[in-house]
């Protein structure tokens, strides 16, 4: 996607920053009586004995995101209720479901698991266009919903609602807990916001290439997730070794899927020749199991393998697994055929998949060297972590790249497209640019292409609180592409309880696709 996601213009306050706003308001409320009003000083007291400065004051304990629903832009059902009510019936393009945990005076001392749920859609104003993402808070019991409405709320929470960007409709009850309710919502709502917009990618959904495309991404993006995401980066400074998936992240991933689609990525379009090549020996070997595509990427690789499963079936299911959204949209795009019914998964499939997943036969794909991002440990944790997920009835496919020339390897990475997706790691890994040089090599000894950074003066990354120092002259290793004999997977998959049962290999002998199975 080459839209840019907008960002919140000016960063919210801390809450330890934020004034006494409400609390005046709610003790000189028109009508209120002197008991009232006492009783109003006494609750504020108390408040601010726990540490709250006002009733609307809240705290963030965590967000999560369960789920992306994609709709097309002529769907319009979910939008019945505003129809009805005399609005105008706009064109729902993507839903967000998710919790967030909140505590304060007026959710609890304790976090409390709210559900809330997020409509983008498109609007018309004249001749121009624009999209809105409008939010709504429930739980069991309450049930906040947004509209085009606010006319009864106070000046001041309207304009909160003008700064947010949102269109709210409140309830009209005039009690203390539901004023400081009115007051805080949209606050919570900004942080919801702006996570959506850092986290889902909603400019995706509006794509012309997915315009009319309807399918869900079923997610494990959450704070708890983004917090061992940090600290695994922390950890990867200070030991100078990085987990492969951090590249596939934010802005990573419009720059790897620049790269699947230029003419100078040779290999990907040589391991999709091959698997076109032996299709039918492959599609025994896949069957009517469903696809569930590891680094599905823009799925190109893949698709083969559906339109082979469709000449025996009118519909199918298709599951992309990876690390961002961005992927499963490009997917989706790929595919783009209403006969395969797509169900995304974000998650790290490095991490164990034991119990995350139908218990039913599959076909696992891992395509495009995805098993060798990484040195021998990774690629052995990962292949045990899918045998243990599989039964004597799934199989894997597997791609790798063969060494045969490294050098004439090392052009499909040293190029500007694959520079600036290494430097966009780089940078948001917190290296000064200027400070430091990229390097690309081929190391002979261990069958792999390297890509280094050179420190050219003494410098500190720093990571929230942590800071870490790199000397001039350190080279610092970002990245490695294990590269492999013919055969070789053959030792590794057995050692994690896999055998190939069958083997291809191009022409030029530079891409090999194996199957494997539970021995």
């Amino acid at each position: 996607m080459t839209e840019k996601i907008p960002q919140m213009s000016q960063p919210e306050k801390p809450l330890s920053q934020k004034k006494e706003k409400f609390s005046y308001w709610a003790l000189t409320k028109e009508g209120a009586s002197f008991a009232e009003i006492s009783k109003r000083k006494k609750a504020l007291a108390y408040i601010k004995e726990k540490g709250w400065e006002s009733f609307e004051d809240f705290e963030i304990h965590g967000i999560e995101i369960e789920s992306i629903t994609k709709g097309s832009r002529e769907r319009t059902d979910v939008w019945e209720e505003y129809s009805a009510a005399g609005f105008s019936t706009p064109k729902s393009v993507e839903t967000v479901k998710g919790r967030i945990d909140l505590s304060g005076p007026i959710f609890g001392d304790k976090p409390q698991e709210y559900d809330w749920e997020a409509i983008l859609y498109e609007e018309s104003l004249g001749k121009l266009k624009y999209f809105t993402l409008d939010i709504g808070l429930t739980d069991k019991e309450r049930h906040w919903k947004t509209s085009e409405s606010a006319k009864e709320l106070t000046a001041q929470l309207e304009k909160n609602i003008k700064n947010g960007g949102l269109n709210v409709d409140f309830p009209r009850a005039h009690s203390l807990g539901q004023a400081a309710l009115r007051r805080a919502l949209p606050e919570i709502f900004k942080e919801i916001k702006k996570y959506i917009w850092e986290k889902c990618y909603p400019l995706a959904a509006v794509d012309e290439n997915v315009k009319d495309l309807e399918f869900k991404i079923d997610t494990e993006i959450s704070q708890e997730i983004d917090q061992l995401t940090e600290e695994k980066i922390i950890e990867g400074l200070e030991n100078r070794a990085f987990d492969e998936s951090i590249f596939y992240q934010g802005e990573g991933a419009d720059k790897f899927l620049e790269i699947l689609r230029s003419q100078e990525y040779k290999l990907a379009n040589t391991e999709m020749d091959l698997i076109k090549d032996h299709i039918d020996e492959l599609a025994e070997e896949v069957g009517d199991k469903i696809i569930y595509d590891l680094g599905a990427g823009d799925a190109a690789k893949v698709k083969p393998l559906l339109q082979k499963q469709l000449e025996s079936q009118d519909q199918i299911d298709y599951v992309p697994i990876d690390i961002n959204p961005a992927f499963v949209f490009a997917a989706a795009a790929e595919i783009d055929n209403p006969q395969v019914n797509i169900q995304g998964e974000i998650m790290d499939f490095n991490q164990s998949l034991e119990d995350k997943l139908p218990d039913e036969p599959k076909t696992f794909t891992l395509l495009g060297n995805t098993l060798g991002n990484g040195d021998y440990k990774f690629q052995k944790s990962l292949l045990k972590n899918l045998s243990n997920s599989m039964t004597k009835d799934d199989t894997l496919l597997v791609g790798i790249t063969l060494k045969k020339d490294l050098q004439e390897t090392l052009a499909n990475y040293d190029n500007e497209q694959g520079r600036e997706f290494v430097m966009t790691t780089v940078r948001n890994l917190g290296f000064p640019e200027d400070k430091v040089e990229l390097g690309m090599v081929a190391d002979e000894a261990n069958n792999q292409i390297k890509q280094i950074i050179h420190i050219k003066e003494d410098l500190t990354v720093k990571r929230g609180e942590s800071e870490i120092e790199y000397k001039k002259g350190e080279e610092v290793t970002i990245f490695v592409s294990q590269k492999y004999e013919v055969d070789e997977l053959d030792k590794l998959a057995d050692s994690t309880d896999l055998q190939i049962t069958k083997s291809f290999a191009d022409k030029d002998q530079q891409v090999q696709v194996v199957v494997l199975q539970k021995k």
